[in-house]
């Protein structure tokens, strides 16, 4: 029952994510995520009682794999080496769905006059942003990186990956390996301790 109840959100979620992308946010209707779906109206007000709720949801389900890449940074054997992770698996992930890049977009459109988007987005950043400056923090401290402003570099680094993600959609000279070291070279090599 389970699996079975996990694979019809997941439907749904998929379902969404298409209709949203190919009508926009105003122009979908419950009923039309439902047919995609394969499911009654109804049966999609089972799940979810508003679009709002539906959109909200299909954010999470992208932020979840963000946060795992999070979780597999602080796994790496240094910090340089999980910051590093982070970067290339971040970059790689948005370019390589480029359906889910769209849908994030046009969620931060929506965002201005949905309050609870808002504040679920502000606490995701407010989470990411602290990842960043306790990682740089644990470097400092570790010994690897050499003192200096850890929020900076959260800050920095992380309006940076946000920034280069639509460069690298609009441009195609922009390579993940080459645009990885760029990052590095900027945000890393200067804090290291030799």
């Amino acid at each position: 029952m389970k699996e079975s109840k996990e694979k019809r959100i997941n439907d749904i979620t998929n379902a969404a994510l298409e209709v949203f992308l190919k009508k926009g946010y105003e122009n979908t209707t419950m009923e039309e995520i439902a047919k995609n779906a394969g499911l009654s109206k109804g049966g999609l007000y089972h799940y979810f009682k508003s679009k709002d709720m539906l959109l909200m949801f299909v954010n999470q389900k992208i932020n979840e794999n963000i946060e795992n890449m999070v979780y597999k940074a602080f796994e790496m054997p240094s910090v340089k080496e999980g910051i590093l992770y982070y970067i290339e698996s971040y970059l790689k992930y948005w370019i390589e769905h480029p359906k889910e890049t769209i849908f994030l977009f046009l969620s931060i459109t929506k965002m201005l006059d949905n309050h609870e988007l808002l504040e679920y987005y502000q606490q995701f950043m407010g989470d990411y942003m602290k990842y960043f400056e306790e990682a740089f923090e644990m470097g400092i401290q570790s010994g690897e990186f050499m003192p200096h402003n850890a929020k900076t570099s959260a800050i920095t680094l992380v309006g940076a990956l946000d920034g280069i993600i639509s460069y690298m959609i609009l441009d195609e000279n922009l390579k993940l390996e080459e645009v990885v070291k760029h990052f590095e070279e900027k945000f890393i090599r200067p804090i290291v301790k030799s």
